[in-house]
């Protein structure tokens, strides 16, 4: 990672403060995060939802193309599902745990360009293999605008097709706002739809995701970030809303050292409620490379309510943690090589091991 910065405050050091001070862009637009197939870490929402709720809000402004590559596999999974017996109706139906949906393989390609002195149009297209019977292919174009030095907004649109048999649209548009060099506000909302043919994850469904949220440097090495979200979903035979709010506390120390506190709480209509703390740690080992530590904890309640999907449960009392490692090399200025792995665990005897690996090329 480059130390210097162009900054016009000459006394701090912010090409090495920025990374450590904004909560998901710690990862130079690298890391992992906002993916339609990951449960997100505020509470439990069908893949569905996860479209609607999972978009990249990445306000980038460079020539770029990253490729990403992702495989998981499970070390032990096993779940006491109840039976449910109806006679003459059928035989019986054994419901599965709505858990982790971590696909087991995927595939990221990301391009965005440079298109005018203010504009940059970005093209994203990944394909998940969820499971065996379920594969998913997504399409996104985004366009971002800088309006003046310290404002941007962007809008996009996505496309996912889901082997199952059915597919799901989204639109939505959002803006930053940077007031200065230590504070910031942004602001995203989304809509989201599927037809009736998704019978197998709940059938017709419209949603509408909203989001604000605030950063402020507190002092040279500290920093706040404040996200707020709200989720309306209206569907055939399901109608619920959420609340989901998160605080980062970002400390940057001497040893070159960036640790990021991380508390979230989820909460719906439906009975659904969560509470997910982290802390991730990122340590500069040499001009080029950074070393990513990250552990998080979910704990929830929901009385085994189902979303919509067939024969999905969301278990009550769901445990679980994870823990990543993630090393990044500047191979050359314009060159940035990652891997990444990460090991999960839950009280319902879920163990899993990912594997990731990507690159990202400015130029």
């Amino acid at each position: 990672m480059r130390i210097s910065s162009k900054s016009k405050t000459a006394q701090v050091p912010l090409g090495r403060l920025r990374p450590a001070l904004r909560e998901g862009r710690a990862m130079f637009q690298v890391k992992h995060r906002h993916t339609i197939f990951l449960f997100t870490a505020l509470g439990i929402l069908p893949s569905s939802a996860l479209f609607a709720q999972g978009y990249d809000d990445a306000f980038e402004m460079k020539n770029k193309l990253k490729v990403e590559l992702q495989y998981a596999d499970y070390g032990e999974y096993e779940y006491p599902e109840p039976i449910i017996y109806r006679y003459g109706v059928n035989d019986y139906r054994q419901l599965e745990p709505f858990i982790a949906n971590f696909p087991e393989k995927r595939a990221l390609v990301k391009f965005t360009r440079m298109v005018a002195e203010k504009s940059a149009l970005g093209i994203r297209y990944q394909y998940s293999e969820l499971k065996k019977d379920a594969q998913q292919h997504y399409l996104e174009a985004k366009i971002t605008q800088t309006i003046t030095d310290g404002t941007s907004c962007l809008a996009s649109v996505q496309f996912l097709r889901d082997s199952r048999g059915y597919s799901a649209f989204q639109g939505g548009m959002g803006s930053l706002w940077e007031i200065n060099a230590l504070t910031s506000i942004q602001g995203d909302i989304q809509y989201f739809y599927r037809g009736p043919e998704a019978a197998i994850v709940g059938g017709r469904m419209g949603t509408f995701n909203a989001r604000m949220k605030f950063r402020q440097v507190l002092t040279l090495s500290t920093a706040l970030q404040f996200e707020y979200s709200f989720y309306d979903a209206k569907g055939e035979g399901l109608k619920f809303d959420s609340h989901t709010a998160g605080l980062w506390l970002s400390q940057f120390l001497p040893t070159q050292t960036a640790v990021h506190l991380n508390v979230r709480y989820y909460t719906n209509t439906m009975g659904i409620t969560s509470l997910a703390p982290s802390i991730e740690i990122a340590q500069y080992i040499d001009w080029a490379t950074t070393l990513w530590l990250k552990y998080r904890y979910y704990k929830n309640k929901s009385d085994n309510v189902s979303l919509g999907e067939q024969s999905i449960v969301v278990p009550d009392g769901l445990r679980s943690s994870s823990g990543s490692i993630q090393l990044n090399r500047e191979m050359s200025q314009g060159l940035l090589l990652y891997m990444k792995y990460r090991y999960y665990s839950s009280n319902l005897h879920v163990q899993m091991n990912t594997y990731m690996i990507g690159f990202v090329y400015s130029f």
